[in-house]
Order: C-alpha cells, then structure tokens, then sequence
C-alpha cells in the first residue's frame, strides 16, 4: 500500500510539472516578440505641419512674385528655422531663407542638394566655391571693406551662382551677416542678409 501511494504521488508530480512547463511554454509563445513588431513610420524630420508648410509658402511667394513653389522644410542656411525651394517664372531655382515669424529674410540660388545634408550648411559654402588667395582676395576684400567701413570680414571665396565671380562674407559694425557680390572689375554689386547666427 505504501509503494502504491507512493506511485500516484510520483505520477501527479510529474503531470503537474508536465502541466507547469506547458503553461510556460504557452505563455512563450503567446507573447510577442519586440523585435516582430515593425517598428513605427517615422516622418521625415524637415517635414512642416501643414499650417508651418503654409506659412512658408505665402512668405517665399510675397519675397518672389510669381514663382512656384516646389517644397518647403524646416531648418536651413544660416541657422534660419525654415526654407522653401522655388522656381521663378524665368526658371531660376531659388531658396528663400524664412524666420520663425514666418517673414522671408533671403533669396539664394538653389544649387540643388546631392545627398541628405547636402548644399550649403549654417555658415557654410558650396561645394564649388574656393578661398580666394593673393591678389584678388586683396582686391575684393579692399572693395567690400570700402563700401562697408568697419565691417569684419569672415571668408573670400569664389562665387558659385554665376551672379558675379567673387563673394565675401562679412559682418558689418551693426551686427549684420552678409554675402557680398563683386564683380570680375573688382565693383560691389549687391548684398544677400542672412540671419545672424545665435
């Protein structure tokens, strides 16, 4: 009789372990792995909320009349907080720098962008553009600092966008940031603002 008990106990053991382990096995199986969920759509990160995208717009539009405007995204040249890609009606690609209240601040020709990041960053230069050296950075910076007495003057480079040959960046005495055009005879011919940096 003893051994007997002894069995069944045995026997109840094992189903209950037999038991235990299926409900762990279940449980596995009923939860879900994090890495099987697909993870979510992320937006893209210079998307604008549809009234921001708006806003921008009619800014770029009111800066250039007239041109069509292909995207607008957030951040930009110079540290400004949006930016819109446009076309004039002449088909000259433009990007109109836009400030956090949503007023155009500049105008830049649009050198299109080659990769994720690329173009011209905050304060940067576009890939084609080179320091000027010599006498013809003497030459363009004694005519930028002529027509701006006390300005700083940051870089001389070459000029890209095919408006004039040289550009210099400056700063003047009032604290403004400028690109100023030079022509090949060493004559200011216009000056794009951009916002100061922070």
């Amino acid at each position: 009789m003893p051994s007997t008990i002894r069995k069944s106990a045995l026997t109840v053991a094992a189903l209950g372990a037999l038991g235990l382990g299926g409900s762990a096995v279940a449980g596995a199986a009923g939860t879900a792995s994090p890495s099987a969920t697909p993870p979510a759509a992320r937006s893209h990160p210079d998307a604008l909320s549809a009234d921001a995208a708006a806003k921008v717009k009619a800014a770029a539009l009111a800066k250039v009349p007239g041109a069509t405007v292909l995207r607008t995204e957030a951040g930009g040249p110079y540290g400004t907080p949006y930016h819109a890609h446009t076309k004039t009606s002449d088909g000259k690609l433009q990007i109109v720098l836009v400030d956090s209240s949503f007023n155009a601040t500049a105008v830049q020709a649009d050198q299109g962008r080659p990769g994720r990041g690329g173009g011209r960053g905050p304060g940067g230069r576009h890939g084609d553009e080179t320091p000027l050296t010599g006498d013809t950075k003497a030459k363009v910076e004694a005519a930028v600092q002529a027509k701006y007495s006390g300005a700083t003057i940051v870089r001389t480079e070459t000029n890209s966008d095919g408006s004039a040959p040289y550009e210099s960046h400056i700063k003047t005495s009032d604290g403004k940031e400028l690109e100023v055009h030079v022509s090949k005879d060493f004559t200011v011919l216009d000056a794009q603002e951009h916002p100061a940096h922070p």
